[in-house]
Formats: structure tokens, sequence, C-alpha cells
């Protein structure tokens, strides 16, 4: 029932025990005859708190594995993204975290702190604010912005957290982080859910790591946007000997007039940078916390330094940092502005982009439909497996030639529910 919703971008679970009742090939798909009363909507949600998360991740895996038996999966070139899930709960639900922690106030002694804690309304005085918390600037300090998700919480799904983008507006959201692989990167082989809020660039190793798992492929290469072009993530590339097509992060604004690193010459022998009025800026510390290195140039040199007004327009010594990944990350530019590298980004703006198109499109995944994240997770994989296994009906073939999607469909879906019955009699003899 779940894969029939998933194939058919059928979101609510109610509508789809109702066409299951009408839709004599959705009856025949699951082996009921006219007569016969098909299962209720709640059966659904009974199954995924007895099977667990554990069962749903096993469904995904078969679908993984049905892409290599029709031909679809290769060892190749990863490629990693994200996107964001509308979550089922509106910004209007955000309450402060202390208000939801405290028991609420009897009405005897709301009323009583309402008449001690507020003074009478005067004539002159305007409308009263609107109740809520604020999502803008504190008053009395322009520059300082609360931070919501610290500080706030949807009572409606409280994992749930909020984001705001051009394209996406203001909502509370999730995100899948995503990879996918094979031939022409048509098998997703990896699916992790997190919050709205979790940096893209921090769940690559977890990304990556799925994929082995799930796939049992090696990871020769791997192709994502600059939101994971971190010096961190070069580093682990580096150490796993995993080629990286990734362009670097900017942070801050690259625009205030004052001199960058580009002015400056490397002096990779004495470990230094020269300056344009030929001072040397030696090493100063090596901050752990960033990974970076700081250069400085020596006390007073830069008072009566005519390049002042463009280097240094403080006069305090100039400094610069260099990351400990800086050599990675040239490697990188340099791999990514090859014919190769063009074409790797190219690649991934048609295959995962695409993937996103298509899940959103067709398999209601730009709505979460449950809350929080655990389940959240689930539909994830269900969505992920039923594009899987679409796309290997589709390349498989019988006798030379290609077969009924529905006579393949069946097929498939015994060799997968053999595996999914008996990890979810193992989870349910676990609990």
């Amino acid at each position: 029932m779940l894969l029939i919703g998933y194939l058919y971008g059928i979101t609510s679970e109610r509508r789809l025990a109702r066409e299951l009742s009408l839709n004599l090939g959705y009856r025949w798909f699951l082996g009921y005859d006219f007569d016969q009363p098909t299962p209720d909507h709640s059966v659904l949600s009974k199954a995924r708190a007895r099977f667990g998360p554990e069962v749903f991740e096993t469904f995904f895996r078969r679908s993984i594995d049905l892409c290599r038996e029709a031909g679809l999966l290769e060892e190749g070139p990863v490629y990693v993204d994200s996107t964001l899930i509308q979550a089922s709960a509106a910004v209007d639900s955000m309450v402060r975290k202390e208000d939801r922690a405290q028991p609420p106030l009897s009405i005897e002694e709301y009323v009583q702190r309402l008449y001690t804690e507020n003074e009478p309304a005067t004539e002159d005085e305007g409308p009263p604010p609107r109740p809520g918390p604020s999502l803008r600037r504190h008053r009395g300090s322009p520059s300082r912005y609360p931070r919501p998700n610290q500080e706030l919480q949807s009572t409606t799904d409280p994992e749930a957290t909020l984001v705001n983008r051009p394209e996406f507006g203001r909502h509370l959201a999730y995100k899948a982080h995503v990879a996918v692989a094979g031939r022409r990167g048509q098998v997703i082989t990896a699916a992790v859910a997190t919050t709205g809020a979790t940096a893209d660039e921090h769940l690559l190793a977890e990304v990556l790591w799925q994929h082995r798992r799930l796939s049992r492929l090696g990871v020769p290469e791997v192709v994502a946007d600059a939101k994971y072009g971190t010096g961190p993530n070069y580093l682990y590339l580096d150490q796993a000997g995993i080629p990286a097509f990734i362009p670097t992060t900017r942070f801050g604004n690259q625009h205030t007039g004052v001199w960058g690193r580009e002015h400056f010459t490397w002096l990779p022998e004495e470990d230094a940078y020269l300056c344009a009025a030929g001072q040397k800026l030696r090493r100063y510390a090596n901050l752990q916390r960033t990974q970076r290195v700081q250069y400085r140039a020596p006390k007073g040199a830069c008072v009566a330094c005519p390049f002042r007004s463009q280097c240094a327009p403080s006069g305090i010594e100039r400094a610069l940092h260099r990351s400990w990944a800086l050599d990675l990350v040239e490697a990188a530019q340099d791999r990514i502005a090859g014919p190769k590298g063009k074409r790797r980004m190219t690649e991934r703006k048609t295959y995962i982009e695409g993937t996103f198109g298509l899940a959103k499109e067709l398999h209601g995944l730009r709505r979460t439909r449950f809350r929080g994240r655990r389940r959240v997770q689930i539909q994830l994989w269900l969505t992920v497996a039923a594009m899987n296994i679409k796309r290997a009906v589709r390349r498989m073939t019988v006798g030379g030639r290609p077969a009924a999607p529905a006579l393949l469909l069946s097929r498939l879906l015994t060799a997968l529910v053999k595996g999914l019955v008996s990890s979810a009699s193992t989870s349910v003899s676990k609990a």
C-alpha cells in the first residue's frame, strides 16, 4: 500500500485507502479480489510504529540492489546535494522554549497576574501589540537579531526548524541530504533527513558513509556545490584519498575595498607572506578551532606604510589567515577548471537537481507527510526507494524485450517483500 502511494504521489493515506478499494489495478497488485475489503488507512500508521525505521531502511537498500541487478549501478562519481522540505507546521505555532517547558498557569493565577502586572490602559495608548514571539530585531539593539531556532520551538512539530530562503520563503522545514551514483546518476544511494537549519557541510561525511554502506561501492570522486567546500571537508576527502570536485565556500563580505590575499605573495620556503611594501607577514598563531594559521606583519610596520589606506586602514598590523586545507582548495579549483571538472559540475545539476525535481513534483517530497525527524526519515526512504524501483523497472527486460511494467513491478515487489517480512519479524521480536 505504501509503495503505491509513493509511486503515484498520493500524499494522503486516507485518500490512498479509498483509491485502493476502487482501483482494480491496485486491487490486483495487492492481491485483493472484488468482494474483499481493503485495509483501513490506520493500518499504515500502526505498521510504521511496529516496524521501526530499520525495516524501511532495508526496503530502501533492496531498491538499490534492484538497480544493481538492472545494470544501473556501477562505481563512479558520487553526486551530493540537499533540498528543503516544508514541514507540516506553521510559523505561527512557534513559542518560546521556556514557555513550553513551564506548566500553564491556572485561571485564578492568570487573572491575578493580569491585573497586578499590567497598568490600566489610558485613552492615548495605541492598539495592543500583536501576541506571540517576535522574529524581528530586538528594540534598543538594532544590530542584534534573535536566533529563532535557539529561542523558539513549534508546538505542532518541535523538531522542525525555521529557515528563510529567497526561493523558499520563511517556513518550518526539514532537509533531505541525498547522494546519487551509477550510470548517468540514476540510482539514489543515500538519503539522510535532518532539521532544516542543519548546515550541508556537516553532513558530507555521513552521506558518503551511508553510500558506501548501502550500495557496497567505493567513492572514486565526489561532486558537490560550494556549500560543501569547507576546509574540514577538503581535509577529510584528502585523508580518504577521494578527489573532490567542490568549489570553495566564500564567507563574509568579499567587497570591503581592503586588499585580500591576492595582493600578497606566498613564500613557501619561509612560511610567510610578502606584502606590496616589502614587509613579511610571518606565522603568528595556529588557530585550532577554525583550522587556520594566522600571519601578521611586524609591530608598527603598517603605521607609515604608503599602502595603508588600501591594506590596513586602521593602522594595526595587517594579518592574514591561511587555511590548513588551502593547498587542497587550490588543487580542487584547478580540477574544476579543467574539461573533466566542467563536465562533472554540469552532470551534478542534471542528475541530482533533476532527482529533487522529480521527487517533489511526482512523489510528494515538497512537503512532509508526518511530524518528527524520525517519521520524515521514513518518508524520505520510501520516496527514494519508489524512484529507484521505477528506474529499475524501466531498465529491466524479459527475453530481450521490455517487459510489462506491472508484471516487472509485481516480480520486484515479491523479491522486496521476502526481505521486508524477515526484517519486520526481527524488529518486532526485538521490541
